[in-house]
């Protein structure tokens, strides 16, 4: 589109420095996006620092839609009175809304249950784009990474676009952050699940009542009339939420109750659906954590009115995404290492659950990141203490914070634990002190591919390590 063609979508208070023939293809309130095709969208009311405006301009952004006149601007600038409006207005012009979009909350499991009903749409030939921790994919196909778990708002309208008649299907992850900074804003939700809530993020939310409650504004503020929400049965102290949700004509689906829940009898998974039990084959997913996401992705899949037979069909195709859950044999010591982003109590507290055999319990290595939620640290300890076999301390991101630190506010409520400062040689460490049939768990990094040590991100990849360590 050409600047000149601008005020025909938008309304435009007043126009500086202007240049009509410039054209642009997308806007970002993100300056690290900018580029010559995209405008930078500055926002007065959110307090937008200097240095991202130059970022911008650096990026030789065409142009500025902003609500306030910024000085000694030498390039167009657009200025508006109700930017969020505007912005609105341009996004639906340059991008096609999908043909149904779902949006995961909760404190673990979105990235699994957002790549499981991927795994589900793709295998039934839907057209599918996600959005999330893991970057941005397309028919199950990586495209690019992304910054944010949750995107600014124009990116999540961009990633989302389609060609109408493609009938595409977005998913993406909402995050707790994202809700709270009103990222979503107005873009409509047909389908909104909430996969559990638990303990974190109290660095920036300082209580978890607020976590809790930016959790839930996925379905009173987002979530359109008569839209679905998907709810985790095992959740407690929701019943305010719901009396909000059948005010709104909302449409309840609930998973892992009685009439909706995987389970596993004699080493055989099946899905119980209305009291009747579905057998099913060559499954992948073995635990109960797996069981809980992908109870999730299937009540999803049959709220976009995909039929459970066609569902039942393909589960077998479906696989956990990198770093969640992923399981390398250990053939020497006839043992498994697992690799996980479990990075909370509660996750951690699972994931030790699911994977004691018979009175063996699983090998442990964590850290705690630096410059976040403190109080998960005693939390963690205390878990890994009870669960656990052999405990191994290590680093995670320390990031800004001094890592010796981090790692005695663990070791003061895990004093058993085994302290290795270098999260590489903590790895070979705990490989070589492997039993035969004991199981190690490499918890906290996951899919990530680096490690944040002040302001060094150097690579970093625990299943690179592991596989090593291995050799």
């Amino acid at each position: 589109m050409l600047l000149s063609n601008l005020s025909k979508v938008i309304s435009v208070k007043k126009t500086y420095n202007f240049n009509k023939n410039k054209y642009f293809s997308a806007i970002t309130s993100n300056s690290k996006l900018t580029n010559n095709k995209t405008l930078f969208v500055y926002d007065k009311n959110k307090s937008v620092k200097k240095v991202y405006l130059d970022e911008a301009l650096k990026n030789k952004t065409p142009a500025i839609i902003s609500n306030k006149y910024i000085n000694n601007l030498k390039i167009t600038q657009f200025v508006v009175s109700n930017i969020n409006f505007e912005t609105y207005s341009l996004l639906n012009k340059l991008h096609n809304f999908p043909f149904k979009t779902i949006a995961v909350t909760g404190t673990n499991g979105k990235t699994s249950v957002v790549w499981y009903i991927s795994k589900i749409l793709n295998s039934l030939k839907y057209n599918n784009t996600t959005v999330g921790t893991l970057g941005h994919f397309k028919n199950g196909k990586k495209i690019n990474d992304i910054n944010l778990t949750t995107p600014a708002y124009e990116e999540l309208f961009k990633y989302g676009c389609s060609k109408k008649r493609e009938k595409n299907i977005y998913i993406f992850e909402a995050s707790s952050h994202a809700l709270e900074q009103n990222r979503l804003r107005n873009y409509p939700i047909n389908i909104a699940a909430l996969t559990n809530i638990s303990k974190d993020h109290l660095d920036y939310h300082k209580t978890f009542s607020n976590y809790k409650k930016s959790k839930i504004k996925l379905f009173t503020n987002h979530l359109e009339n008569k839209g679905f929400a998907i709810i985790n049965s095992r959740l407690k102290n929701l019943s305010e939420l719901k009396k909000k949700l059948i005010k709104k004509d909302v449409q309840l689906k609930y998973f892992g109750n009685k009439s909706f829940k995987l389970l596993k009898i004699k080493d055989v998974v099946y899905l119980n659906i209305n009291d009747k039990k579905y057998k099913l084959e060559n499954i992948k997913v073995k635990t109960n954590i797996e069981f809980e996401n992908l109870e999730c992705a299937i009540t999803c899949c049959l709220a976009l009115n995909i039929s459970q037979n066609k569902i039942i069909k393909v589960l077998s195709k479906v696989t956990n995404p990198a770093g969640r859950l992923e399981t390398i044999d250990y053939k020497k010591k006839n043992s498994k290492i697992i690799i996980d982003y479990a990075h909370t109590p509660d996750a951690l507290k699972k994931i030790l659950i699911a994977y004691k055999i018979k009175k063996i319990k699983p090998a442990i290595l964590f850290g705690c990141g630096g410059d976040r939620d403190k109080s998960k640290r005693k939390s963690m300890a205390l878990i890994a203490n009870k669960y656990a076999g052999k405990i191994y301390i290590t680093d995670d991101n320390p990031r800004n914070e001094n890592p010796s630190k981090i790692r005695k506010n663990i070791l003061k409520y895990c004093s058993r634990a085994i302290e290795i400062s270098d999260r590489k040689k903590a790895i070979k460490v705990a490989i070589k002190e492997l039993r035969m049939n004991e199981i190690l768990i490499v918890a906290g990094k996951g899919h990530e591919k680096f490690q944040v040590l002040k302001n060094k991100t150097i690579k970093f990849d625990d299943f690179t390590v592991v596989k090593q360590s291995l050799d």
